[in-house]
């Protein structure tokens, strides 16, 4: 059976990431560590560890994710299909506002919790509206891209909701290992909208240093 295969990528960091603030929707650019970490990505794409031929190269339109996907895959020669529905979880009125003081609020009882399917997001998506977004947008790209090599440059909460429709995990699973800046994900998906995870978390491109300052 034909299938598509994937490799997800999460775009580089913004100060936003390092500043732990809730971007969602919001255009935030890369920092400068952003643009490095797509740039020691991109070199890991053009090397010999790298033997996949790429077919499509596919990103969210969020300049975040575009900016890394241009970065590291424009050496490819493929348009850089920018694409909506790969965008990070919308959560509404809370974009901005630092963790902190979100997990503050939780704590209180006056917040919201986001990791419930069902807790609706003021201007924003519920988390199983965000998952069926997701696989919607993933299961359509592997129909218009059977059987071809995708690469997807994208965002932490879309790579968990991969993660979990790949592993045949529910939304209320706890994740415990973290999902980096520009890891690179694989998963596939065949004609029947079935997925299979292949490989997870690689990050075999980034120095050890950096990667000392983010675990």
């Amino acid at each position: 059976m034909s299938m598509t295969h994937f490799w997800l990528i999460r775009h580089g960091e913004t100060q936003w990431n390092a500043n732990k603030r809730l971007q969602g929707w919001l255009d935030i650019p890369l920092s400068p560590i952003g643009t490095k970490q797509a740039e020691q990505l991109g070199d890991y794409l053009r090397s010999p560890s790298f033997e996949t031929p790429v077919d499509v190269v596919v990103s969210s339109d969020l300049s975040r994710a575009f900016e890394t996907a241009r970065i590291a895959a424009s050496h490819f020669g493929h348009p850089i299909e920018a694409n909506q529905g790969l965008r990070e979880r919308s959560y509404g009125i809370y974009q901005g506002q630092d963790w902190s003081t979100l997990n503050n609020m939780l704590a209180d009882s006056q917040g919201v919790n986001f990791r419930d399917p069902q807790q609706d997001i003021e201007g924003g998506e519920a988390l199983h509206s965000f998952h069926s977004r997701i696989v919607a947008a993933f299961e359509d790209l592997a129909q218009r891209y059977r059987g071809r090599n995708v690469l997807a440059f994208s965002h932490g909460g879309v790579i968990d909701i991969a993660w979990r429709k790949a592993s045949e995990l529910s939304l209320d699973v706890k994740r415990n290992d973290p999902i980096l800046n520009t890891s690179i994900n694989q998963f596939s998906i065949d004609a029947n909208n079935v997925w299979k995870m292949t490989d997870w978390g690689q990050v075999e491109h980034l120095e050890t240093s950096a990667l000392d300052d983010i675990i």
